[in-house]
């Protein structure tokens, strides 16, 4: 004969019901528990069988209380039926038909809390960093699940310089690089491409790590707006080589830039950096000086003809 369980049994029941069923209130881990005379396990499972057509208990799941005097269940006698209590004209509580027809072989295994995906917040889940927000957060997308689409077009964080523009341009000057930087925009399918075909691309990145400091920023951001109003940009996504030292614009490209062509218009950079550019520049001026008095020295024989020709004018 089952003894009727004390009011300290009870209360732990309801505990240990509630640390399974997270964020429901004990009313609703009594009423399940009186439905299945205080057995804890069938009172989970009729939970979870009840729990499994959306979040949260519908009310439908919910047994019925036989009397709203909560007195009675507990001063039954250990022998009586739970279907006892209601009167003989009343229709008799369907709870053990469905105890019988609902729980079959279900397994207790269920009833483990780190399986229980009612209580998951796709909410929330939802709002996690995808793509770019940072290292950290695109590396724990990427392991959760290899086949995110999004982590095709993340900005190369292992080029990119992190720092503002004028803090690139110094870290250029003193690396003696030249510095690359590339404009984007969130709503240009252009600019994700240049992430997943152009830096991604190992060729690109090997050059890109030997010879420049590389800066991405997105055009409506603060640094993205000073660099296109000083640069006057209008195309977006775009590629700038800037020299570090001057902030001269030495080559410009908008669009989408495929890697073998970027790669072609980058060889004049790979010569020499922005050191040399600028010790061979006044060595060109001077040519160029050179060559201009050169081109515009007086032909002296004309002139010897014009001095003898005032000269005879005078007699």
């Amino acid at each position: 004969m089952e003894r009727s369980p004390t009011a300290v049994e009870k209360q732990e029941m309801i505990s240990s019901f509630l640390e399974i069923a997270a964020g429901h209130p004990p009313e609703v881990a009594t009423r399940f528990l009186k439905a299945t005379s205080w057995n804890l396990e069938e009172a989970i499972q009729l939970f979870f069988l009840g729990n499994e057509g959306g979040n949260g208990v519908a009310s439908s799941s919910i047994p019925p209380q036989a009397d709203n005097n909560p007195s009675e269940w507990e001063n039954l006698a250990p022998n009586e039926n739970v279907g006892d209590v209601v009167g003989d004209d009343e229709v008799r509580a369907p709870l053990p038909v469905k105890r019988e027809t609902l729980y079959g072989d279900a397994s207790f295994a269920r009833l483990q809390p780190s399986s229980v995906i009612a209580f998951r917040n796709f909410e929330e889940e939802s709002k996690r960093p995808a793509v770019w927000e940072s290292d950290q957060s695109a590396a724990s997308t990427a392991n959760g699940s290899r086949d995110n689409l999004a982590s095709l077009y993340r900005p190369p964080f292992a080029l990119m310089y992190q720092g503002s523009f004028d803090k690139a341009k110094v870290e250029a000057a003193f690396m003696d690089k030249w510095l690359l930087i590339n404009l984007q925009s969130t709503e240009e399918f252009s600019s994700h491409m240049l992430n997943r075909d152009t830096w991604a691309n190992e060729a690109v990145a090997q050059t890109i790590r030997t010879n420049f400091i590389f800066w991405q920023v997105y055009n409506d951001s603060s640094e993205g707006k000073k660099v296109c109003t000083y640069y006057h940009l209008v195309s977006i996504p775009a590629i700038l080589i800037i020299d570090p030292v001057t902030g001269q614009k030495m080559r410009a490209w908008s669009g989408m830039i495929q890697p073998d062509r970027l790669l072609e218009d980058l060889l004049p950079y790979l010569e020499r950096g922005p050191k040399d550019h600028h010790v061979a520049q006044p060595l060109k001026r001077r040519r160029e000086v050179s060559q201009d008095s050169i081109l515009h020295t007086p032909d002296k024989t004309t002139e010897e003809v014009k001095r003898c020709k005032r000269q005879l004018a005078c007699f």
